[in-house]
């Protein structure tokens, strides 16, 4: 378990937005006492963080931290899930790398993830890109090895389903610019298997999939028969434990297409079980994303359980190492 690549290490689990566009933190859950406690145990483990979503430039979502009246964008859903229609809302990613990079400074192991926005255009999207990787570099330095692109935001102007090709070609310019970074997809349900391979043979080098569900494609029981509670937002994403069947499903048939991938697997994990199944599905890594909020101590468990496992195969290797050399 976990992810070696280009001479760095991807934790075996990792945590996926849930820790802000700095790494270290949402601001409005700073003062949840389960928060701070799930923040101790991905600091004590040392866990890989991809931040959330960057625009190249300053974009305002649906959800404004300082406008209560858009608080209503992210709320509850079902049994340990939740619904959300943020919206990309950040400061942009000179604001974002310098977030990140304090909060690697303070030890934190936080990935950057991008937001390519394909509706003003793919020429101007990948250019955007490539300026934004270009900040990346200016302020991580020898920190920014890996990016995270994002391509399956269900919040966004863009047709996840059309944009495709547009992701391919952006892909292809960062390979072409930056061709010793790593570049990780996160992919959406929405999207074929078949989309993972061509992302693959364009030079991704890990697949992320998936982190949420559109609520009109959940599942007929998931949805209880009911329009989405977002539905004047578009209808919003579904994360956390109503989504895992069809995530799980979804990612054992990713696994059979892109057998020597990578695959970081995700969506619905609420605590150690699903992470378990995940594993046995193929999964390199696992993420976790809502159930910091909805079910912290659980993630906790899966997080000290998980760490205290890898920890023990390090030790092994080396034990393993040792007797080879002395041989």
């Amino acid at each position: 378990m976990s992810i070696k690549i280009k001479g760095h290490t991807i934790s075996n689990v990792v945590l996926s937005t849930a820790m802000g566009h700095s790494g270290r933190g949402m601001r409005e859950l700073f003062w949840s006492r389960d928060y701070q406690n799930v923040k101790k145990a991905i600091k004590r483990n040392k866990l890989t963080i991809f931040a959330k979503s960057s625009t190249y430039r300053k974009h305002k979502g649906n959800f404004r931290l300082f406008n209560p009246f858009t608080w209503g964008c992210i709320r509850r859903f079902g049994y340990n899930g939740m619904i959300n229609a943020y919206g990309l809302t950040n400061d942009g990613t000179k604001v974002n790398a310098q977030k990140i990079a304090r909060a690697i400074e303070k030890g934190d192991n936080v990935i950057p993830n991008f937001y390519p926005q394909f509706a003003i255009g793919r020429r101007d999207a990948i250019e955007e890109a490539i300026y934004a990787m270009i900040e990346y570099d200016a302020y991580l330095r020898n920190y920014f090895w890996a990016v995270e692109f994002n391509f399956s935001c269900p919040n966004a102007e863009e047709r996840i389903q059309e944009n495709m090709q547009d992701a391919l070609a952006c892909v292809s310019a960062v390979r072409r610019e930056k061709p010793q970074l790593c570049q990780i997809a996160k992919i959406s349900i929405v999207h074929p298997h078949e989309f993972a391979q061509r992302l693959v043979d364009a030079g991704v080098d890990i697949v992320h999939a998936i982190n949420t569900i559109p609520h009109g494609l959940l599942s007929k029981g998931e949805r209880e028969n009911r329009k989405s509670p977002l539905w004047k937002y578009g209808g919003g994403g579904v994360s956390g434990g109503p989504i895992f069947p069809q995530a799980f499903a979804y990612n054992e048939e990713l696994r059979k297409v892109i057998p020597k991938t990578p695959i970081i697997m995700g969506g619905g994990v609420t605590g150690p079980t699903q992470v378990r199944k995940y594993f046995a599905a193929g999964a390199n890594a696992v993420s976790m994303c809502t159930a910091i909020r909805t079910c912290p101590v659980e993630a906790i468990n899966a997080i000290n359980e998980y760490a205290a496992e890898e920890a023990a195969y390090e030790q092994i290797g080396e034990i393993i190492n040792k007797a080879a050399f002395i041989d």
